[in-house]
């Protein structure tokens, strides 16, 4: 079988090729380390790691401290409590802070924690939903 001319390798074309790959190859590889920046919300509910606005604040969820809610499908003697460690950031200054479900935080309140504990399964950090206001 013969390959018709239009169709074979030129060899002095192959400083093309090598140049295409030089440019291409870096540039997919580094497009696989992009960061892709997710959206800042703005209705006070958020997840690990995300921002929403609050006011004139912005607050991130850094890490769950503590979820001893009594599971939903228990009896318990004390209600428990959530405690969350965020970032808020107000006028320019970052500053960590804890936030402790249903008390007010310098104006801020953590108001809403999803989902709800129970007894046969447990929550990843990933799960947690949370929703701050303005403290009244």
């Amino acid at each position: 079988m013969t390959v018709p001319e239009r169709f074979r390798r030129v060899p002095h074309c192959d400083w093309m090729k090598n140049a295409f790959l030089a440019i291409i190859l870096p540039i997919a590889t580094l497009a696989g380390c992009a960061v892709i920046p997710q959206a800042e919300r703005s209705d006070g509910f958020a997840g690990i790691g995300e921002t929403t606005l609050v006011g004139s604040a912005k607050v991130r969820p850094d890490a769950v401290l503590e979820d001893s809610r009594c599971p939903m499908n228990a009896r318990c003697v004390w209600a428990g409590r959530v405690v969350v460690d965020a970032t808020v950031t107000r006028g320019g200054t970052v500053e960590r802070r804890q936030f402790t479900l249903g008390e007010p935080s310098d104006g801020l309140l953590l108001d809403t924690v999803e989902p709800g504990r129970t007894t046969d399964s447990q929550l990843e950090a990933a799960d947690y939903r949370f929703h701050f206001s303005v403290a009244q």
